[in-house]
This record gives C-alpha cells, sequence and structure tokens, in this order.
C-alpha cells in the first residue's frame, strides 16, 4: 500500500510540473473525476465487489476541436472479506481462517479522445488508453498475509458524453463507462480487467 500511494504521489507531482510547460499553449484541459470500477474475468475469482474508493485524473492537449492527446492516472480500491472456511495450504495442511483480499491499482496511461460532434448540448466522445498499471496484491489468511507489488501493461477503451458549460470556454461534464484490461497472472487470478463508470469536469487552463 505504500508503494502504492508514494507512486500516486510522484504521479500527482508529474502532472503538477507539466502544467507550466504546456501552459503556454494557453490550451491545455484538465480532467478530475470520480470512479467507481466493478471487476470482470477472473478478477471476480477474487474479488467481486466495486471499487468504491476511485479517482482519475488527467492532462491533455487538442490537437483540433474534436481529437485531444495527453496523460492519465488513476486510483482504485478493492477489498473483500470472505466467511471463515477451511483451505488447503498445498502442502496437505488444511487451514481454518477468515480471507481477506485487497488490491489497489494505478493505472497511468497515454490517452486519446476524440469528441463525435463539435456543437450541441451533449457531445459524445469515444476514448482510448495504453499505459502501465501498477498493483498491490494482498490476501490476509487470518492474521498472517502476502502482500505483492508490480508493473503490467495495461489498456483501456472508454466512451461517453460532454455537456458544455459555457459557449465561450471547453469547460464541461464529463459521464462515461470504459473497460479497463489489466493482465496479471499471479494466485490463479489472470487479470484483473474491470468496467468502470466515472463522472468529473474537464476545464482549461488559460
Amino acid at each position: 500500500m505504500r508503494t502504492i500511494l508514494k507512486f500516486a504521489g510522484t504521479a500527482a507531482i508529474i502532472l503538477l510540473i507539466s502544467c507550466p510547460a504546456l501552459h503556454a499553449q494557453d490550451q491545455l484541459q484538465v480532467t478530475a473525476g470520480y470512479n467507481v470500477n466493478i471487476p470482470a474475468g477472473s478478477f471476480r475469482d477474487y474479488v467481486t465487489h466495486p471499487a468504491y474508493k476511485g479517482f482519475n485524473a488527467g492532462l491533455a492537449y487538442p490537437i483540433n476541436p474534436q481529437l485531444s492527446v495527453g496523460l492519465s492516472f488513476g486510483y482504485n480500491d478493492y477489498y473483500q472479506k470472505y466467511p471463515r472456511q477451511t483451505y488447503d495450504d498445498g502442502k496437505g495442511n488444511t487451514v481454518s481462517a477468515v480471507v481477506s483480499n485487497s488490491v489497489q491499482q494505478i493505472p497511468v496511461l497515454l490517452t486519446a479522445n476524440y469528441t463525435l460532434v463539435k456543437k450541441g448540448f451533449i457531445r459524445p466522445y469515444v476514448g482510448a488508453g495504453a499505459g502501465v498499471n501498477f498493483v498491490t496484491f494482498d490476501q490476509y489468511l487470518g492474521e498472517f498475509d502476502d502482500p505483492h507489488s508490480t508493473a503490467k501493461w495495461a489498456l483501456k477503451g472508454e466512451a461517453g458524453f460532454y455537456i458544455p458549460l459555457s459557449t465561450y470556454s471547453s469547460t464541461a461534464i464529463k459521464i462515461g463507462g470504459s473497460y479497463n484490461y489489466m493482465p496479471y497472472n499471479r494466485d490463479g487470478v489472470k487479470n484483473l480487467d474491470t468496467w468502470g463508470i466515472e463522472a468529473g469536469i474537464r476545464f482549461p487552463i488559460h
């Protein structure tokens, strides 16, 4: 968990340092929001509960009025406790314990976003991202745990819509959904894929 928090702080500092460099362009866009991610695939064999502790943030530079490219990072915290059961330790012994599974993810992605229409009260968009997913994966067997931190590559596809708040600015509410492809392959879990729902705001830095 400490590794995850240290990286989150580092990522935030990188984003803040990047702002002055792009600020001169007078078009840099910042996006920040809250997200809920739902485990999918073999990840559900480990955790079935959604991650309600989630956020995302990003910087993007518009290539034209519809296409923008940038960098984003997020944080999601998954946790689930299972009732006491008897488990085989793989050495011919059995253990009766309460098992708790905990996963934290920080995806850092290069992104591209395309708005399908230039005008209108609702402006649909599609987006994609590729990069690295920093993971802390921990299982508590009673009071004993086996933490493991790693970095894996990741892909993201998303779609949703913007609701502009001003005719004279790119400030807008963002609402969308995503699928996050997160390979992993440890302890019988082949991936940490999730479905995501998010809401946030996009605003320019002038």
